[in-house]
């Protein structure tokens, strides 16, 4: 029995004196978002969407501001084969990332759409989607070579009618490369257009693009990765790498997998719980 509340004592302490680096922890996740993958905003409404990854249900969940689950809409006919990232539309629309692939093998990736959602999800509780299928314009191979696995898709935005699609590599010789991918925001079978790609930095476990968001009026764009966010402004139209780039050190290492703007100056950002780390809902500030 001691050596029991020894144990969760030292537990606690060791969660109650935890370093977030610059990170503002509003709150403790519930466990079933272990998996936490992707967050959106509507301007007309409180809550904060979110969704979890490979193997969990196709829903979408309202969180409070501290991250507590206000809300769970099902999305009825959309598997959750491997959900990564949410984005919106000006029109409350919104885009479930189904683009997983973390082996690159899949010849088939999907975009689930829900109009009118910011509006329909403080109605329903389960809302059907329209999907886009799509297919990547420089892939192959399923899967390709180690060298080359850089098809998975974990970040996602939405800008003038169209979706743009951030990869994560994974390839053996990680070179730091991101590849931007353009797709029609409509339901309909396309291949992703591959426009830009950016090196971000050469560390794989640092460097490689896990979210991403874009603020409401289009000017910025947030990547996310496990201990940074870069901040991309004043860019050229779909040319999002031509402008500014500002990385902000997050001063705290874990699985981060969501990011949306707050407002222009301030952050979401959640995490996966990994063993000590994560599991957390998190603000940040940009000034």
């Amino acid at each position: 029995m001691k050596t029991f509340l020894f144990f969760s004592l030292s537990i606690l302490m060791l969660t109650s004196c935890q370093d977030y680096g610059k990170l503002d922890k509003k709150g403790d996740l519930d466990r079933s978002l272990a998996e936490i993958s992707g967050l959106a905003v509507f301007s007309n409404d409180s809550l904060i969407y979110t969704a979890t990854d490979h193997g969990n249900p196709n829903s979408i969940y309202g969180l409070d501001p501290s991250g507590n689950i206000i809300r769970e809409i099902a999305i009825s006919n959309a598997p959750n084969e491997d959900w990564e990232d949410l984005t919106k539309d000006s029109n409350g629309t919104l885009y479930i990332s189904d683009t997983g692939n973390n082996e690159n093998d899949r010849e088939d990736q999907f975009i689930y759409i829900i109009p009118n959602f910011a509006n329909l999800a403080q109605l329903r509780e389960s809302l059907k989607a329209q999907k886009i299928t799509f297919t990547l314009s420089d892939q192959d191979d399923y899967p390709p070579s180690l060298r080359n696995l850089n098809f998975d898709i974990e970040a996602l935005i939405y800008k003038d009618e169209y979706l743009y699609m951030f990869t994560r590599n994974r390839s053996r010789n990680f070179d730091g490369i991101t590849k931007v991918y353009k797709l029609p925001a409509l339901p309909g079978t396309f291949e992703a257009e591959l426009i830009d790609e950016y090196y971000v930095c050469d560390d794989l476990n640092t460097c490689a693009i896990t979210g991403a968001d874009i603020s409401a009026d289009g000017s910025k764009i947030a990547l996310l990765t496990t201990n940074k966010v870069l901040i991309l402004s004043d860019f050229d139209g779909e040319r999002f790498f031509s402008g500014n780039i500002k990385t902000y050190d997050l001063g705290y290492n874990s699985q981060k997998e969501g990011v949306a703007f707050k407002n222009d100056s301030t952050l979401y950002l959640v995490d996966e719980r990994r063993a000590q780390t994560g599991g957390n809902f998190y603000e940040f500030s940009l000034d």
